[in-house]
């Protein structure tokens, strides 16, 4: 039986290979002001839309970027290359130092 944990982690993962197989693009529809007349937007208006309809949020998490957590197979396979000079170096050392 898998514990809630693991659930949530291979969920998490599935989503996350989902999400690194798109490429979103948003359209949102917006009111430039109360009027509704060309060429006048009020910003403070405009930017209560986008709060609420999650853009700004959206736009927050993305700068962020999306938490990772690798098992440590998936580690060594993605970040293998960036300590390959220490290994080297490990590797003929006289103190042997057990590598990853």
């Amino acid at each position: 039986s898998v514990a809630v944990g693991g659930h949530f982690a291979s969920q998490l993962t599935s989503l996350r290979q989902k999400i690194d197989l798109t490429s979103p693009h948003y359209v949102r529809c917006l009111k430039p002001n109360g009027q509704l007349v060309p060429d006048n937007f009020d910003p403070l208006m405009i930017v209560e839309q986008l709060r609420c309809a999650g853009v700004v949020e959206a736009v927050r998490v993305s700068r962020v970027g999306y938490p990772q957590r690798y098992n440590h197979s998936q580690f060594v396979s993605r970040y293998r290359t960036l300590g390959s000079k220490e290994m080297k170096k490990a590797s003929k050392s006289s103190r042997k130092v057990k590598p990853v």
